[in-house]
């Protein structure tokens, strides 16, 4: 089973390096791969959390397609015309759900940006998004 959130933002990160910068001001523990090349990243893109290999899936989405497949959504009847998706995608493994949210976290956060939480149906605040970081990191340690 995947999982997945979306970043909505008017505005995309330029690259990797201003991605890493907002995890960064996060505090967060999470280091993106530098050589990937964020405007044409599509699929795997492998980070280390916490000195250990993690890492996710990460897709520039048609925002305008993304909305319109979650029109019966109640955020979507009111949300701004978003002009760029983010959409991260994994697993069943906890830790890879950390990086995740930390990642999206830190997008959302550094394009004033909403991550939006297509299981809920709702866009989620950077607290809520700070909070799923603390349940995915209990879930990654009764993995172990």
């Amino acid at each position: 089973m995947s999982m997945e959130v979306h970043v909505f933002s008017d505005k995309p990160l330029p690259s990797i390096a201003a991605w890493q910068e907002a995890i960064d001001a996060e505090g967060f523990d999470l280091r993106l791969d530098p050589e990937v090349e964020l405007a044409t990243a599509s699929g795997f893109l492998p980070a280390m959390l916490r000195g250990k290999q993690s890492g996710f899936e990460s897709y520039h989405d048609d925002p305008r397609e993304l909305m319109e497949g979650y029109a019966d959504m109640p955020y979507f009847k009111s949300c701004p015309t978003w002009k760029h998706a983010l959409s991260f995608r994994w697993g069943s493994r906890a830790h890879e759900g950390v990086s995740v949210f930390m990642a999206a976290a830190a997008y959302a956060k550094a394009t004033g940006g909403v991550v939006y939480e297509p299981e809920e149906g709702k866009a989620l605040t950077l607290d809520e998004v700070r909070a799923l970081v603390g349940v995915f990191e209990k879930l990654a340690l009764a993995e172990k």
